[in-house]
């Protein structure tokens, strides 16, 4: 099984500050937490930035990460895990269009000496995302789980046997790359697929995929969630072909891996009241033993509190106070 980069915890200083780098499609995310002050302190900003790439890209970031432990005083870093969209092998990102060109780049070196650490961890957004929700959230106790991630990209993570599926090349569960459902087969030559650069599903619903949509039917400006708030009946039956699209290849996870719960998260699932009862329905007519479907604790940003979870691990650290926990979407600094 691929296991994600990670350093010994052995060197993670005694004393520091824990920081976690969620790289999203549209938004980075930085947390610091200190254990000695038991307070957390945080930082958002666009990942993309005009002209910048690669280094360049990845300094603007850590320069945010720098700024927000400076909130704490002159302290180290205990340790760092950063989580990105894509596949971590080694030290290296793979398959992240939605990254600015960080594919190229020596991560755990980077990370490690722009913020003074040797302590580094990386992972993928989704799968830590799962983490969190397993630690600390909607999956707690869950044994065997999905972890379905509805934001800028699609993607999903699996819990089997209380362990975290990664699979041989740790891409287990990139559900974006999986075909959409309304295919014709007499023109499978044509068939957007990863040999031809696509991400069939992803393409076909994801934040960007609806935004896109959005922009066709409706007008330039217009986004996903103005989908949603349409009263066309052209664009609502779109709209329910795409869901519909999406739900069913979920239904088919949830035949595949046998699950007992699948909790759902990230920015497209403010349209809960649109999408659950649609993957509800299909979960019970498709799935012989239907799992239960729930919101997840951390609505907009699992993979941050996953990321942190990661940096405690690296830290030798198994306490967090339940009062930062309850906060119901993303930590405040």
């Amino acid at each position: 099984m691929f296991e994600p980069l990670n350093t010994p915890g052995a060197k993670a200083p005694t004393q520091g500050v824990l920081l976690a780098i969620d790289v999203g499609g549209t938004k980075t995310q930085v947390a610091c937490y200190d254990p000695s002050s038991q307070h957390l302190s945080t930082r958002k900003l666009a990942t993309h930035a005009d002209g910048l790439r690669g280094e360049p890209a990845l300094e603007r970031i850590l320069q945010a990460a720098r700024d927000c432990v400076a909130d704490f005083g002159a302290v180290p870093v205990a340790s760092v895990a950063a989580v990105f969209p894509g596949v971590v092998r080694g030290s290296r990102l793979l398959m992240a269009p939605n990254t600015p060109g960080f594919e190229e780049l020596d991560l755990p070196a980077l990370l490690g000496n722009g913020l003074g650490t040797e302590a580094v961890m990386l992972d993928n957004d989704v799968k830590a995302g799962a983490l969190a929700e397993a630690r600390w959230g909607s999956l707690v106790g869950i044994d065997d789980a999905i972890y379905l991630n509805l934001g800028t990209g699609l993607a999903a993570a699996a819990i089997a046997n209380g362990r975290l599926i990664r699979g041989r090349n740790g891409a287990a569960m990139e559900i974006g790359y999986m075909l959409e459902p309304f295919l014709d087969p007499s023109r499978a030559n044509q068939w957007r697929t990863y040999e031809k650069g696509a991400a069939p599903l992803e393409e076909f619903f994801s934040g960007t995929a609806l935004n896109q949509l959005a922009s066709e039917m409706l007008g330039h400006g217009h986004r996903a969630l103005d989908l949603f708030a349409s009263d066309d009946r052209a664009v609502r039956q779109a709209l329910e072909q795409r869901i519909a699209g999406m739900a069913v290849q979920v239904a088919n996870l949830a035949v595949a891996l046998d699950v007992s719960r699948i909790a759902i998260g990230g920015g497209l699932f403010h349209q809960a009241s649109t999408l659950a009862p649609v993957i509800e329905q299909l979960i019970r007519q498709v799935v012989p033993f239907p799992p239960q479907i729930v919101a997840a604790h951390f609505t907009h940003d699992a993979p941050l509190w996953g990321a942190l979870s990661m940096a405690m691990d690296a830290a030798g650290l198994s306490f967090i106070p339940d009062d930062l926990l309850s906060l119901p979407d993303s930590p405040r600094g």
